[in-house]
């Protein structure tokens, strides 16, 4: 699967709790474990999915990226 333009993998540090299961399937080793917790290289991932379902606790997933700027405009759009 190629990498998904727009979209960054997350990692929910209050969910995950270390196990590895994903660290394991990463084909292309982005993911590593620093104190109990994944980290991904986001330089590295490919989006490929495999480590989503592997995940016991579903720590894990690949959203769209907001546009920070279109979010700093909100105020000013919902004051007119």
């Amino acid at each position: 699967m190629a990498k998904r333009p727009g979209h960054t993998f997350l990692v929910d540090s209050d969910s995950c709790f270390g196990c590895a299961a994903c660290v394991a399937l990463c084909p292309v080793d982005a993911l590593s474990l620093q104190a109990l917790l994944a980290v991904v290289d986001q330089g590295r991932c490919t989006h490929c999915d495999l480590c989503i379902p592997a995940c016991p606790v579903h720590a894990l997933s690949i959203v769209q990226e907001v546009d920070s700027t279109a979010l700093n405009s909100v105020p000013e759009l919902i004051s007119h």
